[in-house]
């Protein structure tokens, strides 16, 4: 008898060494699963605010190089940058425009961003646009290397400096 009272005592012992290792063992690994759930939130922000900046600049972009009339753009501009950005886009937006008959569409080819995130609240790109120009209908293509720096303010991105940095 008092064999078997010890064999159920070593049994019951196994169980519940095996039973506190297995608990141990899922409290790690849930643990470890909270980490990487926690770094790939911290990664999805990140996209997202890359993709954020992304938008912004690629629109900024397409105005600063649409078809729409000069105060039309410095307009949206106001909204888009800030006042050194505004500055950088148009220095010369104090002076007033002169009339000229000259007819002027710009189409936008193609647009290739490469992009820097300087810290959470700041993005530098370098973007090859490609411009087709008609003025009186004689075409002209420029190629530009165009560097943008994006900042956060207020929870939205915004153009701080734009530069044209060459012609291909």
């Amino acid at each position: 008898m008092k064999k078997v009272i010890f064999c159920i005592s070593v049994i019951t012992l196994l169980v519940i060494v095996v039973c506190g290792y297995l608990v141990q063992q899922s409290r790690a690994e849930e643990r470890s699963v909270k980490e990487k759930m926690q770094v790939m939130v911290q990664e999805k922000k990140a996209v997202n605010a890359q993709s954020k900046a992304t938008d912004v600049n690629q629109a900024f972009l397409r105005m600063l190089f649409g078809n729409q009339s000069m105060e039309d753009k410095q307009k949206q501009a106001k909204i888009e940058t800030t006042a050194k950005g505004f500055a950088m886009a148009f220095p010369s937006a104090g002076e007033s425009p002169k009339k000229t008959d000259l007819q002027v569409v710009n189409e936008i080819d193609h647009i290739e961003m490469y992009h820097r995130e300087g810290n959470a609240d700041s993005y530098q790109f370098l973007t090859v646009i490609e411009v087709t120009t008609s003025v009186n209908n004689i075409r002209s293509t420029n190629k530009m290397l165009i560097q943008t720096i994006l900042v956060k303010k207020k929870q939205q991105f915004l153009v701080d400096n734009v530069l044209i940095l060459t012609n291909l």
